[in-house]
C-alpha cells in the first residue's frame, strides 16, 4: 500500500480586510462549532435555501442538519471534521478535503453574499497508487 497523497492548504483573499476588520473564514467558523458542538449555530452557518449535493442524493437544509446530527451521535464526526485540510477559501467558496478509508473526500461549499453556506457538494475518489 502507498502512502496518502499530502494535501497542502491554500488560502486566498481576493480583496483586502476593511480598517483592520478580520472577518473569520467559513473553514474556521465551521471548525468552532464542530469543536462545541451546537446545532442551532450549524443550521445558522447555511442559507434558507441551502441543499447538500453527492453523487446520488440532494439533501435539504433540515434533512442535512437533521442527518449530521445523527451522525455526532452515532459515529466520530466530530473528530474527523477536525482532520479535514482546507485546500482553498474567499469570499466565494470553500473547498475543504480529507480521507475516508480508501477514499479521498472532497466538499465544495458555496456562499451567498450573507457569507452563509447555499451548497455543499461532495465527491469521493479512490485513493490512487504512487
Amino acid at each position: 500500500l502507498s502512502a496518502a497523497p499530502e494535501f497542502t492548504p491554500v488560502t486566498f483573499s481576493v480583496s483586502p480586510p476593511k480598517a483592520g476588520i478580520i472577518k473569520m473564514g467559513m473553514f474556521e467558523k465551521s471548525r468552532q462549532v464542530f469543536r462545541n458542538w451546537d446545532l442551532e449555530a450549524f443550521r445558522d452557518l447555511h442559507h434558507e435555501d441551502f441543499f447538500f449535493i453527492r453523487e446520488t442524493e440532494l439533501l435539504t437544509l433540515d434533512e442535512h442538519v437533521e442527518n449530521i446530527a445523527r451522525l455526532v451521535e452515532t459515529t466520530n464526526i466530530l473528530e474527523r471534521v477536525l482532520q479535514q485540510t482546507l485546500i482553498h477559501e474567499n469570499e466565494h467558496i470553500t473547498e475543504i478535503r480529507w480521507q475516508e478509508g480508501n477514499e479521498v473526500v472532497t466538499n465544495v461549499m458555496l456562499k451567498r453574499e450573507d457569507d452563509k453556506i447555499w451548497r455543499s457538494i461532495v465527491i469521493r475518489n479512490p485513493l490512487k497508487s504512487l
